[in-house]
């Protein structure tokens, strides 16, 4: 918390030009809001080519020059520079190649494309344009994940018995304007919306990759079950579309119990765990009901606006934790290993 504290307090002589491609419900209801609390950045250009959309937003952002498509914004004589990518998933990799090709530094929704090829040709387009390419894994930015990441840097390794982490999206009232969401062909089922948050996240939190992972998925393709093997310490992630839940254990080899939930980090017992569970659980509703009733910025807003910053100090070539174009191709590479394991009864998969 103190190291994001003193990025945040860098100001810049010139603001930071930015645009948007793909104004759906992911830019609705998370970027518009943080960019809206980043007064260090201007959103400059907006492009979409769903006229309602652009329409949409000149009512509530501060008039973005609009084009229908990214030639267009990117041909204009004041185009943007950096881009948000919000499209849906099968689109991502050739709009960052696009845009970076044009020396424009790009922040990537997750995930950032629909296979590791595709991520490998993203990330060579950003290293030929020497331009930033950032990949949107927004919980390497909540509170609770640092300190965890903090005190694991502090303990080591060695003093980890094993994590298990469970996180479940619910898609109700989503309404993705393309429909993607809950179809895995398209970047859109549980592998790609869920199990690929948990998996940056623990490859953050260890600071490397597994070695070996193994999956299986639920008859209706609603959950997975992925174990990532690091040496002799495993990663339990269970992942899935239902009821809201986020919540990463690390049990220690002293019996100490390290907790991260949506809202919360803390330091415990190993004692009861049903108990703790639920308590955990209760606590981050809570967390989240407190923030609406009080009118505060909740986790997910707040995660979103530290990206954000965060992406800004990274396109003037300062120190960033955000995720990066070679951590989102380790991403992809996890998850498509885990998907070869859950085609061969969950064997486990090598990634070396």
């Amino acid at each position: 918390m103190l190291l994001f504290a003193a990025r945040r307090a860098v100001t810049f002589s010139t603001m930071l030009r930015i645009g948007v491609v793909g104004c759906g419900r992911v830019f609705e209801r998370f970027h518009l809001p943080a960019l809206d609390r980043t007064p260090s950045l201007t959103l400059a250009a907006a492009c979409d080519p769903d006229s309602r959309r652009l329409e949409w937003i000149s009512r509530h952002a501060p008039h973005p020059a609009a084009y229908a498509s990214l030639d267009d914004l990117l041909a204009a004589p004041d185009s943007p520079q950096a881009l948000l990518i919000l499209t849906p998933p099968a689109t991502h990799a050739e709009l960052a190649v696009r845009a970076l090709d044009d020396g424009v530094h790009v922040l990537v929704e997750k995930p950032m494309a629909l296979t590791a090829g595709e991520g490998r040709t993203m990330v060579d387009a950003a290293r030929r344009a020497d331009r930033v390419l950032q990949v949107g894994f927004t919980r390497r930015f909540r509170a609770p994940n640092q300190r965890l990441r903090e005190r694991l840097g502090h303990l080591g390794r060695g003093t980890i018995r094993w994590i298990r982490f469970e996180l479940a999206f619910s898609t109700v009232g989503w309404n993705a304007l393309s429909a993607f969401l809950g179809d895995d062909s398209r970047g859109g089922g549980v592998f790609d919306d869920v199990l690929s948050h948990q998996v940056d996240l623990v490859c953050w939190l260890l600071g490397g990759a597994p070695d070996e992972v193994r999956a299986t998925v639920s008859s209706g393709g609603a959950a997975v079950s992925a174990e990532l093997r690091f040496g002799g310490l495993v990663a339990d992630c269970r992942a899935a579309h239902g009821r809201y839940r986020d919540r990463l254990v690390v049990e220690l080899a002293d019996g100490g119990v390290l907790e991260a939930t949506g809202s919360r980090f803390r330091h415990t017992g190993s004692a009861f765990p049903a108990l703790r569970r639920r308590h955990a659980m209760l606590m981050d509703r809570v967390a989240l009901v407190e923030d609406h009733l009080l009118r505060r910025p909740n986790v997910s807003l707040s995660s979103f606006e530290r990206q954000l910053l965060d992406f800004e100090r990274a396109a003037h070539g300062l120190p960033a934790m955000g995720a990066s174009g070679e951590d989102g191709l380790r991403v992809l590479r996890i998850v498509e290993a885990c998907r070869e394991s859950t085609r061969h009864r969950g064997e486990w998969r090598s990634l070396g």
